[in-house]
């Protein structure tokens, strides 16, 4: 209790404030008598010390001395027996007092100094029995009120009105998400000024701190959370740090908005979970198209809207299944990072993978490039976060194909040095180059094998230029002839041998594709040698 609601119970206004009278408002819970002036090692915090006087007299400690060292332990303050062994407290004392507004205090001449210490006592033991009180029937209080399962707003509100203090909540953004009806300013100005003008770093926040905005002292505290990426914060203002009662209080309502913020994560983990198990359905092809888009219009996505997707994958040295903690720490820190820059990202998870859908409107490279810069110096350093996105932008009904470029750009992320890579479409050349050299050849020469029987290697080598050159000039003869440098008819003349040799049409569509293809693995083949 404070030392001035003390002297204004009744069998106290007999005592009589001569120093120090700014110094009142300080908490006290002990009483103790000084019998000699060389206490220091034994002082307490909040205790306040009665005296008869004589420790002050005939004595070599200066009582000044005395007086500092309270204050530096932080008594509550000095009482001395009037008319007793001191007609008068030194002048020295007393203006050191009211320097350090510690209270010196004149207790009743015709009452013992023990009758004087056991009515402080019993007023202090009354007040501690009527916090304590009030602290259980709180508790008791709120207890009950979780029982019907309220809202965020409404348990802020309950909270401050049983502790007398405005209060507001902010979520892991510093976004003040709610607030009491008392509180005395608007929040929308109140979050301007945390996220944007403290500096403050609200990721890295762990304590309690203490700031002023509009006069009004504020006390920022982090709530419990299951996930540390996913921490609330709560704003008490104008809290009394050296009142018992109010720290006691502020504890009971920061343990009661722990457990609703970590059942608030709970129910998040289960939605994203839902929205997983959604856009898996999606990707395997096990919703129809229509039910896909009444889906995303529920969730206020346009079904035009395209989208790029990317995948995440956390790589070790030494590990080759993740463990959970490591997957929910990416997971937590990528949400952490879309709702931080409110970017147009949904994510979702597909075994030990992280897949984003990054709306077209946003560049891809640059979102992926910033979440890898901030997700990786927060990981162990064995190990890597890398990531692939599509190169294709399309609606969710299209998610397997623009996931499957994802996932090829993510495997070529592995070997690069580059932590993310956009999918790269193969050309013609590439495609061939994946089809196995021996069976290549052994298709070479099923198709081409006809050219060799009866002519020349030279006259070989002229009739596959010739068939190389037809199909690569889109059959156009006069083409052909001006790359080879030879006389229309000649290429007319090669490749009606062609035809005979092979037994083909080359105007059959059919035919015609087959041997292109074998013209081209050919002509890879002679480039590779």
């Amino acid at each position: 209790m404070r030392l001035q609601t003390l002297l204004n119970t009744p069998s106290m206004r007999q005592m009589r404030v001569i120093a120090g009278i700014r110094g009142l408002d300080r908490e006290i819970n002990n009483i103790g008598m000084i019998e000699s002036p060389d206490i220091a090692d034994y002082l307490k915090a909040h205790q306040f010390l009665i005296t008869n006087g004589y420790p002050f007299i005939n004595t070599t400690t200066d009582p000044t001395d005395l007086i500092t060292a309270m204050q530096d332990a932080g008594c509550a303050g000095l009482g001395f027996k009037d008319q007793r062994y001191l007609d008068h407290m030194p002048q020295a004392v007393l203006e050191l007092a009211n320097k350090l507004d510690f209270p010196i205090i004149v207790t009743p001449a015709k009452e013992l100094i023990s009758e004087t210490m056991r009515k402080m006592l019993t007023i202090i033991l009354k007040s501690q029995t009527d916090e304590l009180s009030r602290i259980v029937a709180v508790n008791q209080t709120l207890a009950d009120f979780l029982l019907k399962d309220p809202t965020h707003a409404t348990v802020l509100n309950k909270c401050s009105e049983l502790i007398d203090h405005p209060l507001f909540l902010m979520d892991s953004h510093f976004r003040v998400v709610s607030a009491s009806p008392s509180l005395p300013m608007t929040r929308d100005s109140l979050t301007d000024y945390l996220r944007n003008q403290t500096h403050i770093d609200y990721f890295n926040l762990h304590t309690r701190l203490n700031l002023t905005y509009n006069q009004q002292l504020v006390t920022i505290i982090p709530l419990f959370s299951a996930y540390k990426e996913n921490k609330a914060f709560v704003g008490v203002l104008n809290l009394d740090a050296a009142n018992s009662t109010d720290q006691m209080l502020t504890q009971v309502v920061i343990n009661t908005l722990s457990f609703v913020n970590s059942r608030v994560d709970m129910l998040n983990e289960s939605a994203f979970r839902n929205q997983s198990g959604f856009y898996l359905n999606v990707m395997d092809g096990g919703i129809s198209n229509d039910l896909i888009n009444k889906t995303l219009k529920n969730r206020q996505i346009d079904p035009t809207t395209k989208f790029h997707c990317a995948t995440i994958l956390v790589t070790t040295n030494h590990q080759s299944i993740l463990s959970n903690h490591l997957l929910e720490q990416v997971q937590q820190l990528t949400l952490w990072f879309i709702k931080e820059f409110q970017a147009p990202v949904i994510a979702f998870s597909l075994k030990q993978q992280l897949v984003l859908l990054i709306n077209d409107e946003q560049s891809a490279q640059h979102f992926l490039t910033a979440l890898v810069d901030f997700i990786q110096p927060k990981l162990d350093k064995q190990t890597r976060l890398i990531a692939g996105y599509s190169y294709s932008t399309l609606p969710l009904t299209e998610l397997a194909t623009i996931y499957n470029e994802a996932a090829e750009a993510l495997a070529l992320s592995r070997n690069s040095p580059n932590a993310v890579t956009i999918y790269r479409p193969k050309y013609v050349k590439e495609l061939i180059s994946l089809i196995p050299d021996n069976e290549a050849t052994s298709f070479v020469e099923r198709v081409l094998g006809g050219l060799v029987g009866g002519v020349s290697a030279n006259e070989q080598l002229n009739l596959l230029d010739t068939l190389y050159g037809y199909f690569y000039y889109h059959q156009n003869i006069a083409e052909v002839a001006g790359h080879l440098s030879i006389h229309r008819n000649t290429v007319i003349y090669r490749l009606k041998k062609i035809e005979k040799m092979l037994t083909l049409n080359l105007d059959d569509p059919e035919q015609t594709q087959t041997l292109e293809m074998a013209v081209i693995l050919w002509h890879n083949q002679a480039q590779q040698k």
